[in-house]
Parts: C-alpha cells; structure tokens; sequence
C-alpha cells in the first residue's frame, strides 16, 4: 500500500513538472518584438511648410484720367522699360476750371459763416446790455416795492407811477431779449456747408491730378499687363503674362529683378510665422534662402464658388542670386519657425497622448515595457524636445501598438532586424 503511494506521488510530480516546463517554455516566447531609439541630446529645427507665389516686390498699375482717352500706346507685353519712358499719352480736357469754381465755393461758404459769426458776436453783445438792464430795474423796483411797504405816502408821492413805469420797462427789455435769435443751428448748417464745399475741392483736385495726358514709368521693370487700347477711356484689354492683380489698369510695369515669394498662412499657422524668419525656397529643382520680410496685421477672406476662404497673407524676401525664378508660379517653402540647440530630444513617432491630454513614450527596461510621462517642448515632423521624464541613452520604442501597456514583455529588434 505505502509502495502505491509513493509511486503515485511521483507521478503527480513528474506529471507537474511537464507541465510547468510546458508553461514556462510557453511563457518564454511571449513577448512582443518592438524597435527602438535611444534618447539623445543635440538640436531641433522646426519647420512649416507650405508653397508661396512668386512676385516682384515692386510693381504699379497706371490708370486713364478721368474724362480722357488713350492717344497712343508705346509698349506691349513682355517689353522692357527704364525710368522715365512714356508707356501711354492720353487726350485729356482741362479741369482746372472745376478747381477754380470749387474754391470759390468753398471760400463763399467761410465767408458766409464769418459774417454768421460776426452777427451771433453782435447779438451776444445786445443779449449782454439787456440783461444788465433787466437786472438794474429788477433792483429799482425791489427798492421802490420795499418803500411801498414803509413810506404812507408812497402814492401821494409818485412812487407808484415810477413803479408802474419800471415794471413796463422790465416788460419791454424782456421783449427785446426774446426777439434776439438762436444761431446754433445756422452754425451748424453752415459748418456743413463748408465741409461740403471742401470735399468738392478735393475731388476736383484729384481729377485734375489725375488728368495727366501721359503714364511714365516710375522705376526700370518690365511690362506685364496692356489692358489700353487706342481711342478708348476705359481699359478693355486683359493681356497679362503674369496673372498679377491689375483689374481696370491701362499699363501694368514690375521690376522682375527684385522678387519676392507671397505665402498665404491659415489659422493654424498664423501665429506660428514672424517677421525675421529664415526660409528656403525651392523652385524647378533649385535652392533658394530668403527671410519673412512682412506678415499681414489682419486676415482676408476672398469668395469664390467653392465658398468663403481666410487666409493671412505674409512676404517673404528672397536673397540674391534670384536666376531662375520665374514671376507668378509656386515654389516649395519651409519657414523656420522654431529652434532649440543642446536639448533632450527624441524621434516623434515614440511619443503617444492619452485621453487626458498627457504624453507618454514607453522606455525598455529589463525587457519590459516602462510608460513614462514626459513633458514636450519644441516638435518638429521628426523629432520632439523633452524637458523631463526621460533621461540620455534612454531606448524608447518606436511606434508602440494600442495595445502596449506598461509591463507588457519586449525584445527589442532594432539591432537584429527582427529575428
């Protein structure tokens, strides 16, 4: 009996001691095969990137005068202009006299509220002595009603005639007071009469300015735009080589050796482009430098048929040499829009955030995975700064699967491609 008991528990015993083996053989191949990169010091650039418009830095639109007609045109498309040559001459008439009549009206209107002003003077003056006359008879009668009260013989001694008469006196000087007129209004109506007058003026200035019978060139450029045409007073023609924004100008000139790159920023990046900014520019496979030279103080919607589009428009100055660069095509931009030197830092596609907002990396630690909370500083499209909850040498796995969890058993693979 005692030798079947034995051997029963041996066999139990051999019979756990498969099964553990089995188990723990089984345990041993259960982990998940992970890639990692080590937590390094060194800088980060951040980048935004996007494309741009080029476009010359300096152009100008040159208009008919009003009331006038294009006698001859000089130049076409594509032609090459210096300062001071004559783009188009104009028929113009003469506006001076429009000038001349608007100053005089405009001169009759101050001279009307003067003499305004020199009335309500006058009328200020009479309103002054009248009622220093009101208030010296108001005191005359106060004095004679006071001996009324005292002296029996008021009457007998004439005094109530000399009140009667002080009494129509007050009467009539408070007459004369309410006959002098209020001036206010007039003042106003001749305030606005003047103002009037001299926005005349100033339009007619303007059209005679304008009524220039011929468009010079300001600067040396070339000519992108004709849009005169012989014998007409409005622009009919819509010849552009550079798509540039010349609705209605007669000439458009732009000096195509000083260009500049447009870049048009959304709300998400508005905030992150400042004037200063470094930038690289590529365009038909060639590099360019150039820096944020201005950015718009406030958005710009434009409407189209697809809708309503915001957009901030900034500039960006390119450096010399600009061969190459061809006016009103796109080029490649990356705006720097960060920079960081001699920081913690590590690949981007390491770091995860939970539902709460917090950011995490799982950092391989005897062969497990460790979740660690780190606090992020500068990202850019590769690599992020870490201002805490990793330290240099660090391996943080790459890309972790939603179902690593902390303690979840790894073999790194980085180094023996897998097997």
């Amino acid at each position: 009996m005692k030798k079947k008991v034995i051997i029963g528990i041996i066999v139990a015993v051999v019979v756990v001691g498969i099964v553990g083996l089995r188990v723990s053989a089984r345990n041993k191949g259960n982990f998940v095969a992970v890639k990692t990169a080590k937590v390094t010091k060194g800088n980060i650039n951040a980048y935004l990137s996007t494309t741009a418009t080029i476009k010359s830095k300096n152009g100008k639109n040159y208009f008919i005068p009003q009331q006038g007609k294009v006698k001859t045109v000089n130049v076409k498309v594509g032609d090459k202009v210096k300062k001071g040559d004559v783009l188009v001459t104009y028929q113009v008439q003469d506006l001076s006299g429009p000038v001349k009549q608007a100053q005089i009206s405009l001169n009759t209107a101050e001279s009307q509220k003067q003499d305004l002003l020199n009335t309500v003077s006058s009328n200020n003056q009479k309103l002054s002595d009248i009622n220093n006359q009101i208030n010296d008879t108001k005191n005359q009668i106060n004095k004679l009603t006071d001996q009324q009260k005292k002296d029996p013989n008021f009457q007998k001694d004439g005094g109530a005639t000399q009140l009667q008469q002080l009494n129509s006196t007050l009467s009539q000087l408070n007459t004369s007071k309410s006959s002098i007129p209020d001036s206010s209004e007039k003042l106003k109506q001749a305030d606005n009469q003047i103002k009037l007058a001299q926005v005349n003026l100033d339009t007619a200035n303007t059209n005679a300015a304008q009524s220039t019978d011929k468009n010079v060139a300001d600067f040396d450029g070339v000519v992108t735009v004709v849009n005169a045409v012989v014998g007409s007073s409005q622009a009919v023609g819509a010849s552009s080589s550079a798509g540039s924004s010349s609705a209605g100008a007669a000439v458009t000139i732009e000096d195509q050796s000083n260009l500049q790159a447009e870049v048009n920023l959304d709300k998400y990046s508005a905030s992150e482009v400042k004037v200063g900014q470094t930038s690289d520019l590529t365009f038909a496979n060639k590099d360019y430098k150039g820096k944020v030279s201005y950015v718009a103080p406030a958005a710009e919607t434009t409407t189209s048929t697809s809708g309503q589009t915001t957009i901030l428009p900034a500039d960006i100055d390119i450096d010399a040499p600009q061969d190459g660069l061809v006016e009103g095509f796109d080029a490649d931009v990356n705006i720097l829009i960060g920079q960081v030197n001699d920081i913690i830092k590590v690949p981007t596609e390491s770091i995860k955030t939970d539902k709460s907002g917090k950011n995490y990396v799982f950092v391989v630690l005897n062969n497990k995975a460790v979740q660690k909370e780190v606090q992020l500083g500068l990202q850019s499209d590769t690599e992020a700064q870490i201002n805490s909850g990793v330290n240099i040498g660090d391996k943080v796995i790459l890309n972790p699967s939603a179902s690593m969890q902390n303690g979840t058993a790894v073999k790194d693979s980085t180094s023996t491609g897998g097997k």
